[in-house]
């Protein structure tokens, strides 16, 4: 989608916003002038800049300053350093960090009964959590070339078949999803996700293959459009960019069950404009906002509403079924959390032969 028509789309999405049915109280509150919202920088920045953003803007007269200069990790160490004098008010994280934030305290305890937060009733429950709500979602699974490729893969045990030895592309350990390859080699034998002795042996089996390993998701990407890579690990919504490439590709749902990710919103510790902080996570879930993260970036919304909103080519790209929403593993990520450096540093060993 061109910038003309995303922003054009994104403004009719804002226009579409329902006027926000915020408690008198929250309007007699003290106005800031401004809140701060810590998010990703680039296009995601964008968009949130485009919708939510705007909207807010619109409903409530106060500016929203966006501090993109942070890694997730960055932004909840500068949560804990402000704690004392806290400078933010809202911050995007993924799945994978949320249990250091909340470990770090660095996040306030929703107030699900809040007059604010009206769409938390519309969004799939898996999604709402005591310190935050995911706005975005996305499955992970298995993507293959269907030219060069002749037997399609059907779980993620065929990412080690013999035959593609040396054109396997996964995360490295540094990605952020790098250590899913344990739990990954897990589900492939059969085992629980968190049977790490099971992952390890799978780990050393990869290793023989002598896979791509691939610092970021745009690596991985692009090993697959040169057609570096055969096969990897994806998410559904990367894999319509890589097809829009010209690229033969195609995603499967692993019969292992597909890994959950997701991306959303929490209320930074001791934010000084509580009320508006709730004002703005209440509106990432709104249905027609959540449409344009589908329109840019192939993610379905949180909001059960959402897809009935899009036209029918993007809800073809977003749409599962229930036997497949229900069958998406969560990892556990208070576990991975508390291993990472662990598993990171047994990682490093095998891989380097070690």
């Amino acid at each position: 989608m061109r910038r003309r028509d995303f922003l054009k789309s994104s403004a009719a999405a804002v226009a579409g916003t329902a006027a926000l049915p915020l408690a008198r109280s929250a309007w007699a509150a003290d106005k800031p002038e401004q809140i701060v919202v810590m998010t990703w920088g680039g296009l995601w920045g964008d968009s949130i800049k485009a919708g939510v953003d705007a909207a807010f803007e619109k409903a409530t007269g106060i500016k929203v300053l966006q501090d993109r200069s942070s890694s997730p990790v960055q932004r909840i160490t500068k949560l804990r350093v402000s704690l004392n004098d806290q400078k933010y008010d809202v911050v995007q994280i993924h799945d994978g960090l949320v249990p250091l934030a909340v470990r770090e305290g660095v996040f306030e305890k929703l107030d699900k009964n809040s007059p604010r937060l009206t769409n938390l009733k519309d969004v799939y429950p898996r999604f709402i959590q005591d310190y935050w709500v995911a706005q975005i979602f996305s499955p992970l699974g298995v993507v293959y070339n269907t030219k060069l490729v002749k037997s399609p893969p059907t779980g993620f045990a065929d990412l080690w078949r013999p035959e593609f030895k040396n054109r396997i592309v996964l995360p490295d350990i540094s990605h952020s999803i790098g250590p899913y390859i344990i739990p990954i080699g897990a589900l492939a034998l059969g085992k629980d996700p968190k049977d790490e002795a099971a992952g390890f042996e799978m780990l050393k089996k990869m290793v023989a293959l002598q896979p791509i390993w691939a610092k970021d998701t745009d690596s991985i990407m692009n090993a697959l459009r040169d057609e570096e890579a055969l096969i990897g690990i994806l998410y559904k919504s990367q894999t319509y960019t890589v097809q829009g490439w010209g690229t033969p590709v195609a995603w499967v749902y692993p019969k292992e069950g597909a890994i959950l990710y997701s991306a959303g919103t929490a209320i930074a510790k001791n934010t000084k404009n509580r009320v508006w902080a709730e004002t703005y996570l209440n509106l990432t879930l709104d249905p027609k906002i959540q449409t344009i993260y589908t329109e840019k970036f192939n993610y379905p919304g949180t909001n059960r509403k959402m897809v009935s909103l899009l036209p029918a080519n993007l809800q073809e790209r977003v749409k599962m079924s229930d036997a497949e929403f229900n069958r998406l593993i969560e990892l556990d990520q208070a576990f991975m959390a508390d291993h990472r450096a662990e598993m990171t540093d047994r990682w490093n060993r095998i891989v380097a032969g070690g």
